[in-house]
């Protein structure tokens, strides 16, 4: 794991390096199944079939509007990792194929799943050694649940810091607000993390429509009509279709359904 945050100096005039650790995108929904359809027309389906996608613009893509601030933020601040279901945290550019489309798309972010836990209990520990103790590591993802900071903070302490503005919102609230930001160059307030203490607060106002940010990841082509009907439970290929990354052997598979989730406090 490479660490070439941009560095900026405190007054102390020592080396401060931010990091941004970036939730993960459920790979299991109907944009996956986009990637999947030999026959989509999107500009990410044909990046995805010839090879050349990258973990960023596939999270990116499957995720919408709270990913694309993620990233777009991050870089324009730091240095981006992305937490992922089961290899740790993983550098944006990491190339994304079918076989670790599959991987995450059964992959459970859950204390529960030591694939999950284990591998990022890891890779935190060496993010930890080689940032040093001046540097800080912001989480650019839920902070009312444990499956991320009951891993990151034991390892991390008061370097782990959150976005004070992301209390009370949505995530398409989080990610309108990060694509602002990252376009004015403004960066967001942050504040440590306190084990046993969950950030809470008021919704806050909706953001103005006028000071959009309007990004572009090229998915373009996509057409509605014959990608949807794919379903997100079984974006299975025909039979005898074959393309790059050995699309003709995956005809069975078949990604599950996505977990119902009860409606919770917003962090």
């Amino acid at each position: 794991m490479r660490i070439e945050g941009r560095a900026t100096y405190n007054r102390h005039r020592r080396f401060v390096v931010t990091v941004f650790l970036l939730s993960p995108a459920y790979c299991g929904g109907r944009r996956a199944s986009i990637l999947l359809n030999a026959e989509s027309q999107a500009v990410t389906a044909i990046e995805f079939r010839s090879g050349q996608m990258s973990l960023g613009r596939a999270f990116a893509f499957m995720s919408g509007l709270y990913f694309r601030g993620k990233l777009s933020y991050a870089e324009r601040f730091g240095e981006p990792l992305v937490i992922t279901p089961t290899r740790g945290l993983q550098p944006a550019s990491l190339p994304f194929n079918l076989k670790l489309l599959r991987e995450f798309a059964v992959g459970d972010v859950s204390l529960d799943n030591p694939e999950y836990r284990l591998a990022l209990e890891r890779d935190v520990k060496v993010l930890s050694r080689r940032i040093g103790v001046d540097s800080q590591v912001v989480l650019l993802g839920s902070v009312a649940s444990g499956k991320y900071v009951d891993v990151l903070l034991p390892v991390l302490g008061d370097r782990l810091r959150y976005p004070v503005s992301f209390i009370g919102r949505g995530d398409m609230s989080r990610g309108g607000l990060l694509l602002r930001s990252a376009a004015s160059g403004e960066e967001l307030e942050y504040q440590a993390l306190t084990a046993g203490v969950r950030p809470r607060g008021p919704r806050p106002p909706k953001l103005d429509p006028l000071t959009r940010a309007a990004v572009s990841l090229g998915n373009e082509r996509v057409h509605p009509r014959r990608d949807a009907d794919r379903g997100i439970v079984q974006p299975a290929l025909r039979a005898g279709k074959t393309g790059a990354e050995g699309f003709g052997a995956v005809v069975n598979l078949r990604l599950r359904a996505r977990p119902r989730v009860h409606r919770r406090a917003k962090s």
